[in-house]
């Protein structure tokens, strides 16, 4: 009886609902009930089944012996890491080139120069470094690509003047190599070698004077 009631309330409640929205009624008889039961037990059996099966390694037999290891994945890594300090390369350009607007910037470019920043910071703490190079000390031993050399009379020694690519690290490896403008002192202009004396010409021997017979000496002959 109290079945009934209970019913007859959960019927009176659905008509107050358009005919759309209306719940139908659960089967009354008993039989229907532990069928319900029974097959929500065997949804329950099978998830956990499922559960187990998949927690369970797979059979040794189930990867073939001959398999060959995927030979792509180092290739696509690389990939990645070019993509990614390209990625990080742009966003140091349009950095920098907010940066130099200075005071003449305006409200949208600052706007935009905090979103960048918050961008560096998020890629910073994922490990991906971006590392300029403006007045570091510079040497052929660096791993730097240096583009040109400067003259600079205010430079005492080989220094990075510009930054025209940065170096770019992740998770403390390098994965671009940066390129740089470096300037440095004038090399001093060595004064000429003085010219070497040139060799004394030896005067010349002077030439034997032939003796010309004089005319007295003629005379005499003559007479004799």
């Amino acid at each position: 009886m109290s079945g009934r009631l209970s019913r007859l309330r959960e019927d009176l409640k659905q008509r107050r609902h358009h005919r759309a929205f209306r719940i139908a009624p659960l089967p009354s008889d008993e039989l229907s009930h532990e069928e319900l039961e029974r097959l929500l037990a065997s949804v329950a059996a099978a998830g956990e089944g499922g559960d187990a099966e998949e927690a369970q390694p797979p059979p040794a037999d189930a990867v073939p012996a001959d398999a060959v290891p995927d030979e792509k994945a180092p290739d696509e890594k690389a990939l990645d890491e070019k993509a990614l300090a390209e990625a990080a390369t742009n966003l140091w350009r349009a950095q920098r080139r907010l940066n130099r607007q200075g005071e003449a910037a305006s409200a949208r470019s600052r706007q935009t120069g905090r979103y960048l920043r918050t961008c560096r910071e998020a890629l910073d703490e994922a490990g991906l470094l971006v590392q300029e190079h403006e007045g570091d000390a510079y040497h052929p031993g660096r791993s730097l690509e240096a583009l040109a050399f400067e003259e600079d009379p205010s430079l005492a020694a080989d220094t990075v003047r510009e930054t025209v690519r940065p170096t770019i690290y992740l998770h403390g490896r390098r994965i671009q190599m940066g390129q740089v403008i470096v300037g440095g002192p004038p090399v001093p202009v060595s004064a000429p070698a003085p010219e070497p004396p040139p060799a004394p010409v030896p005067a010349a021997a002077p030439s034997p004077v032939s003796e010309a017979p004089s005319s007295s000496h003629h005379e005499r002959t003559d007479h004799a």
